[in-house]
């Protein structure tokens, strides 16, 4: 063996065995150690026999040579810093600094890795050998299959996923029988050649369920994707732990007539309101739950709310940042119970620009749990009772914010949201587009106001926090929205389209339904994804120069971190802890990947259950509305029943079809014909697959010519005379 190589140990071994699946061989594990040369291989083959076959618990006793690291943050100079996970030695943990390639991925708080370290005078150093979780949102590695059979009736693997089908050979013996139409997850092999070609295969990692079943599917992609489903014993115990809320110094709000109003499959209530008037304006309250006096900074539930970044929703169930015991429980503002809060009130004048805001920690009792439908019923209503009252306050507050914020001039696409409906057996029953109530537009504004308070209240105290960001949109983009606009008659020749005010102007002076989807496409193509950041640079959809997030801590991490940041800038109490800017850099890189991870999850599943509802409708004629293209065809939605589909180009006729420079329509080499954006169309569905999310259709309308604009009806109007 070479001079100075040091072997893992046994315990090394075994922490390693616990960030993957199954018992790999020890190929993969020398690999994932970084052990070369045919001796080096030799020994540590020994090692890895030992470390699953010998049953007695080995203990390091000083720090490794190779072992699995920790990041638990950075030093004054920003280099990671991080502890061994398994440590019994003599004290504490030492602390061990990272030493990171230059290109090295991004080494956040939580990260794990195998490093080899050494001594450097100071302490210990580490180098790198392979990051263990460090791809969030990652799925090259793994992949969804359908178990199925081939020509030659044998079990084989196609990938679960839309597009050109892919098939792989299984890989080994499974750990169980397989039957057809099972869902699993498998690694794919590296191919190898033989005399028939490549030979592609598949390891089964594990399996879950039925390929049909689009729950099922959901819960799988999970897990593909590296989202944690169940939570940590040591992190349940904490938040069961968890103590009763009690008064203390807080403000007593117990008497002040706070409700909630959420969808009427919510689980959770993190945010409660109360309006009433203040002089010729409004004072509202926005009581949030106080979730930092049960998530404590480094405790088993923050690294776990952290690891998760936010709550998935899935159609038929959510996958909480936070256990039960609190998300449901001590932190969810239920009705007629004691909850510890973290309230916003804020004084608006009649106009509803707000002229002061103060924050505190109180105790509140919710004294209604009313649904968006029922507040929206109330707010319609004669009849006289407490709730209604409370909702008429509430209601005659947002007509004052309402003024402000119309001279604000958010970006209003309006663009619906599909559902899934469910019967009281838990069963699809159907996609719905979700309704907006004028009560949702109230607690939308409610939230908005109290964000931005925090916001400003947080830059006013120079505190370190995250904030919501919203960059202006791309100028190439929205040049081609200006050319767009202009040649369907939308607009006129220097019409300007730089903020969020242009743009609800432009739209609101469209009557013609398909220009009207055009151009808001274009819009929506043209914006930026907000994202968090430790800068405060401004909302562009929202029109506010300074935003965070501050209403639902209970789901979303960020929104902890506020709470911590305003705590400690307000001198709310001794929790009010708040990382440096570096590390919050790290953290808002860290949950806005995990942002990115369940917004593709709940959208790719919701496909899944579109697949699924749209298969009975095989064979079936429905009018649509082409809302998409692309190079590979028309994306076309189906409003009764409510359903997506997908037209490919191939499939259009006998001609070759090519996406326009714009983007906006398909047209015919031959024929001076096209699809464009917005069109109704009538089509047939063809196939739906629930495993890939894929409903294939036809199109059964007569072309239109190429040529042919559709202009937007105009609103004349007289001009006043001043």
């Amino acid at each position: 063996m070479k001079r100075g190589f040091s072997l893992p140990t046994p315990n090394d071994i075994r922490a390693w065995l616990a960030t993957v699946e199954g018992r790999p061989k020890a190929s993969q594990a020398a690999r994932d150690f970084g052990i070369k040369g045919v001796e080096e291989r030799r020994a540590f083959k020994n090692l890895y026999r030992e470390a699953l076959e010998n049953k007695r618990d080995l203990i390091p006793q000083s720090m490794p040579a190779t072992t699995i690291f920790e990041i638990t943050g950075t030093d004054s100079d920003g280099a990671p810093l991080a502890t061994p996970i398994q440590w019994q030695g003599e004290g504490t943990a030492p602390l061990v600094r990272i030493k990171a390639r230059r290109n090295e991925h991004k080494l956040a708080k939580g990260i794990r890795l195998i490093a080899r370290t050494e001594p450097d005078g100071h302490g210990w150093v580490a180098r790198p050998i392979r990051i263990l979780n460090k791809a969030i949102g990652r799925t090259d590695e793994f992949e969804l299959a359908v178990v199925q059979r081939d020509g030659a009736n044998r079990l084989t693997l196609k990938a679960a996923r839309p597009g050109r089908p892919h098939t792989w050979g299984i890989s080994g013996k499974p750990q169980r029988n397989l039957t057809e139409g099972d869902l699993v997850l498998v690694k794919p092999q590296t191919p190898k050649l033989s005399r028939h070609g490549r030979d592609y295969r598949a390891q089964i990692i594990s399996f879950h369920g039925r390929a049909d079943d689009p729950s099922a599917f959901g819960l799988a992609l999970m897990v593909q994707m590296g989202a944690p489903l169940d939570f940590p014993e040591e992190v349940l115990a904490e938040a069961k732990a968890a103590e009763k809320p009690s008064l203390g110094s807080r403000v007593d709000l117990r008497n002040v007539e706070l409700l909630t109003i959420d969808g009427s499959d919510a689980r959770d209530f993190d945010d409660a309101v109360f309006a009433e008037p203040s002089g010729r304006g409004w004072r509202i309250i926005v009581a949030i739950a106080d979730v930092a006096n049960y998530v404590l900074p480094n405790s088993a539930l923050d690294k776990e709310a952290r690891l998760r970044g936010n709550s998935t929703y899935l159609p038929d169930r959510a996958i909480p940042m936070l256990p039960e015991d609190l998300s449901n429980g001590l932190c969810s503002l239920k009705p007629d119970v004691d909850r510890l809060c973290l309230f916003a009130n804020m004084t608006f004048d009649a106009n509803g620009r707000r002229v002061k805001t103060t924050f505190g920690r109180g105790l509140m009792r919710s004294h209604f749990r009313l649904t968006y439908e029922q507040a929206h019923e109330l707010s319609n209503s004669s009849a006289e009772s407490n709730a209604s009252t409370a909702i008429h306050r509430l209601y005659s507050a947002y007509a004052s914010l309402k003024k402000n914020r119309d001279a604000r001039g958010p970006l209003e696409l309006n663009l619906p949201e599909r559902m899934v409906a469910f019967n009281e057996d838990s069963q699809a029953t159907g996609m719905e587009l979700r309704e907006t109530l004028s009560s949702h537009q109230l607690i939308e504004e409610f939230m908005v106001q109290a964000n931005a308070a925090a916001a400003e209240t947080l830059l006013k105290n120079n505190a370190s926090a995250l904030y919501r960001v919203h960059d202006k949109p791309d100028p190439e983009k929205i040049g081609l929205l200006i050319e767009t606009a202009q040649s369907l008659g939308a607009s006129h020749p220097g019409a300007r389209m730089d903020n969020s005010q242009h743009l609800n102007g432009l739209l609101r002076r469209i009557d013609d339904l398909e220009t009207k989807t055009i151009l808001s496409e274009l819009i929506l193509r043209a914006q930026a994804q907000a994202r968090y950041s430790p800068e405060c640079q401004g909302h562009f959809g929202l029109a506010l120069t300074a935003y965070t997030h501050f209403t639902s801590p209970i789901r979303r991490y960020a929104d902890l971190i506020v709470h911590r940041a305003l705590i400690k800038a307000l001198d709310l109490g001794p929790d009010g802890f708040v990382d440096g800017v570096d590390e919050l850099e790290n953290v808002s890189e860290q949950i806005n990947r995990t942002e990115r991870r369940s917004s593709l999850i709940e959208r790719t599943t919701l496909d899944r259950y579109g697949a699924s509802l749209a298969s009975k409708y095989v064979g079936e004629e429905f009018e649509g509305q082409i809302v998409g293209l692309n190079r590979a065809g028309l994306f076309v939605r189906i409003l009764e029943p409510v359903l997506d589909g997908f037209v490919p180009a191939a499939h259009l006729s006998d001609d070759y079809w090519a996406l326009s420079r714009d983007g906006l329509a398909m047209e015919s080499k031959s024929t001076k014909t096209a699809f464009k954006l917005g069109s109704s169309v009538t089509v047939r569905i063809e196939s739906a697959d629930p495993a890939t999310g894929s409903v294939n259709l036809s199109i059964k309308t007569t072309l239109v010519s190429r040529n042919s604009r559709s202009r937007p009806k105009r609103r004349h109007r007289r001009r006043s005379r001043r």
